[in-house]
């Protein structure tokens, strides 16, 4: 290689770190571990633990417990409540949600439409009582569902978060795109794909995350 050549090639180089250390994007890894038992008369509990890496991977992000509460009401609606505690440098988060789903079948296909409430307020760690940061959305998110085998299903969904305020635009976008396999009964994996414009900001920033949910599905205790 000659000195002109080793001399682009330093330079496009260059120009690409800085390119990348002035983007407002980011590659996250989202990794997490979920239990669900049914119950009778429709409902079921999930518990999941979730662990975030952010800064292109880079840097641990905290931790997320949550806990949802189903209730199927028949076969085309259910409602739902959660929560979720993060942990999230030195500080806690706890985030409230009431929501409802609505399904159609179309031959194969599952259209499931499920608008939801989320409150979020924000505590020092050091005193859970004290809290600050409160924020309010609206997430309606429209979701396709089809199964290509009997072990694998894949899916995609659209979900805008509203800020609930005098704005009525879209805070911000968590668009996802995924499959789950059925490794042995009631045990399936979850890779996902996940694109998430943030327009909450000046400059639009645009998070790119790779998860794994592992998802363990407990049988529903018969009745005797």
């Amino acid at each position: 290689m000659n000195k002109k050549s080793l001399l682009l090639l330093l330079l496009s180089l260059s120009l690409t770190i800085n390119m990348l250390a002035q983007s407002n994007t980011d590659t996250q890894l989202w990794l997490g571990l979920s239990i669900k038992k049914p119950f009778n008369n429709g409902f079921s509990i999930t518990g999941q633990y979730r662990v975030r890496r952010t800064d292109n991977i880079s840097t641990f992000k905290g931790s997320y417990f949550y806990l949802n509460l189903d209730k199927k009401i028949n076969k085309n609606f259910n409602i739902e409540t959660s929560y979720r505690l993060s942990i999230i440098d030195n500080l806690l988060y706890h985030r409230y949600a009431l929501g409802m789903e609505a399904q159609v079948k179309a031959g194969n296909h599952k259209f499931i439409l499920r608008p939801m409430v989320q409150y979020q307020k924000q505590a020092a760690s050091d005193d859970i009582e004290t809290s600050y940061n409160s924020k309010s959305y609206f997430r309606p998110r429209l979701t396709w569902k089809t199964d290509i085998s009997d072990r694998i299903e894949i899916y995609a969904s659209l979900e805008p978060f509203y800020k609930i305020d005098n704005n009525i635009n879209v805070n911000w976008w968590q668009n996802a795109l995924g499959f789950k396999y059925e490794t042995i009964k009631n045990l399936k994996l979850n890779p996902y794909f996940i694109w998430q414009p943030d327009y909450s900001h000046n400059q639009l920033r645009t998070n790119y995350i790779l998860g794994l949910d592992i998802e363990l599905n407990l049988k529903k205790q018969k009745n005797y």
